[in-house]
């Protein structure tokens, strides 16, 4: 025999009666990582570098999104060619990575003070992935800023097309990490190589 006080009436409010509360969006932003793709357009990488390159960051803005991260694109040379911010939206960020042209020289510099401007004042996990083909020319510069970032809770990950643009990158953007950097081999392990900086993404999220 069932007791008389069991609660035989399962239902329940529904769970769209009400509108969000003003504070949602505040409060998935927190929750939700903002990351960074810097990609180096220098003329370096023009013909099939560049085009791997599109093709791995575009892997990586999917995946990426699928990891609850909101993505913005710096295509950097000698300076900043474009800045799209974490909040664009992601087909417009899409489009202008497939758009990527190169350009002259090499200066990570004014993609870092982009970066810091941009995600300093944040909250939550963000991110800065940088991919270059050589060796940074300001890299002391680079490096003090770097630190800034670092002191801000902004987190580096690193991928150099050959061993010379890992080490740069890597002593640059985390200098005190056994894993500094990974290094892309040649430019048929490119494409996998940039997107595999989204499973970054996830593991330093776990750790932090």
């Amino acid at each position: 025999m069932v007791a008389s006080w069991v609660r035989r009436n399962f239902d329940g409010v529904g769970v769209t009666q009400y509108k969000p509360g003003r504070h949602l969006e505040a409060v998935q932003d927190h929750y939700c990582g903002k990351a960074l793709l810097c990609i180096d357009v220098s003329y370096s990488m023009e013909g099939a570098p560049l085009r791997a390159a599109v093709d791995g960051g575009l892997d990586f803005l999917s995946e990426a999104r699928t990891a609850y991260y909101k993505c913005g694109l710096v295509l950097w040379a000698g300076r900043v060619v474009t800045h799209l911010r974490t909040n664009t939206d992601h087909e417009k960020v899409r489009g202008r990575l497939r758009s990527a042209r190169p350009g002259y020289g090499t200066a990570l510099a004014p993609t870092l003070r982009a970066a810091i401007k941009e995600l300093g004042p944040m909250s939550g996990d963000r991110v800065v992935c940088v991919f270059s083909d050589g060796i940074i020319p300001d890299a002391t510069e680079a490096a003090r800023l770097a630190k800034r970032a670092r002191a801000l809770g902004i987190r580096f990950v690193v991928r150099g097309l050959g061993d010379e643009a890992g080490r740069s990158l890597g002593r640059i953007l985390r200098p005190d990490q056994e894993d500094a950097a990974e290094t892309i081999r040649n430019v048929g392990d490119l494409r996998r190589g940039i997107a595999s900086m989204a499973v970054s993404l996830r593991a330093g999220r776990k750790r932090s």
